[in-house]
């Protein structure tokens, strides 16, 4: 009952977030325009400076679980490789290949990450959930990136544009950005440090606002179908699988902890900026988001539960 009524404290407000959006798109005080000029803002300006800020706060003396870190670091690389094979198979349209690899591989660690680990775990070393962002958070980006390139339209794709949008990235270039800073332990002055946090901070509520007025249930009832697959996908399909391995290698406690948030929280809020701008299906994009928010509070449920209850959470 606890970690259910702490997946319903975690996402209830993202919800009421993208509720208000919507409300504020019906009542007509922002219009397509002004969301599609926020989004931009979100992708280039807000996300870029959370991310950073994400992996330099990652503990540099931190006691490294190298085998958690390996194993999510080939898990996640290996879910995009199986996908980027399998999806062309299976999906018509280019627009819909790229949004549905990075909604089943990429999931939303950076907000419920550290946030679960910790209520798991009140009283532990949770410094392998702060380890995992500069782990999987800098693949998710990378990976998305060529997915929503060689994806985003009916062209043949072309390498030197998949190479030059994936170093042009924003969310790459904060990637990088943050390891250096991060490497050379950089700390910010409190004139900069400050002001560019509460910027950072706008991102996940911008991002959320933008997407709620933005969504249109019509349009997520044209795509069912591969809406259906991908929320099963990110939710059942992908824990299911990347859980039964790392519980198989002997990963318990913690680390196991750790990996339920990479694998079992719902798509990145930043898929959906991400598809606008990089030429991808946002409507589906964007009902990713809100479908796999709104089921992850069972679905998060459901694999604490069973791991707790097979003795491999203490």
């Amino acid at each position: 009952m606890e970690s259910l009524l702490f997946s319903a404290k975690t996402v209830l407000p993202l919800l009421i977030m993208m509720a208000v959006g919507f409300a504020a798109r019906h009542l007509g005080w922002v219009d397509n325009h002004a969301t599609k000029q926020m989004n931009a803002c979100v992708f280039r300006i807000f996300l870029p400076l959370l991310l950073t800020f994400n992996i330099m706060d990652t503990p540099q003396d931190a006691a490294v679980d190298t085998r958690t870190l390996i194993y999510a670091l080939i898990t996640t690389m290996l879910c995009f490789a199986v996908l980027f094979t399998l999806i062309p198979r299976l999906v018509r349209e280019r627009r819909d290949r790229g949004v549905i690899i990075q909604c089943v591989a990429r999931s939303n660690y950076a907000i419920f990450g550290i946030p679960l680990v910790n209520m798991m775990y009140p009283n532990a070393d949770v410094s392998i959930a702060a380890m995992m962002v500069a782990i999987v958070v800098p693949v998710f980006n990378v990976m998305s990136t060529i997915a929503l390139m060689v994806n985003g339209s009916d062209q043949k794709p072309d390498a030197k544009k998949i190479l030059k949008g994936v170093v042009t990235n924003p969310l790459i270039i904060a990637t990088a950005a943050g390891f250096l800073l991060w490497q050379l332990n950089v700390k910010l002055p409190v004139v900069l440090d400050k002001p560019l946090r509460n910027l950072a901070n706008i991102s996940s509520p911008l991002a959320l606002f933008v997407l709620g007025a933005s969504l249109d249930f019509g349009k997520a009832r044209a795509n069912a179908k591969l809406l259906t697959w991908s929320v099963l996908g990110r939710l059942v399909f992908v824990p299911g699988v990347f859980l039964t391995g790392a519980a198989l290698l002997g990963i318990r406690d913690v680390a196991l902890a750790s990996l339920i948030a990479v694998y079992a929280s719902p798509c990145s809020v930043s898929s959906y900026p991400m598809a606008q701008q990089m030429g991808g299906n946002d409507d589906l994009a964007g009902a990713q988001v809100v479908f796999t928010t709104t089921f992850s509070v069972v679905t998060v449920f459901f694999w604490v539960f069973i791991l707790k209850s097979l003795g491999l959470l203490m």
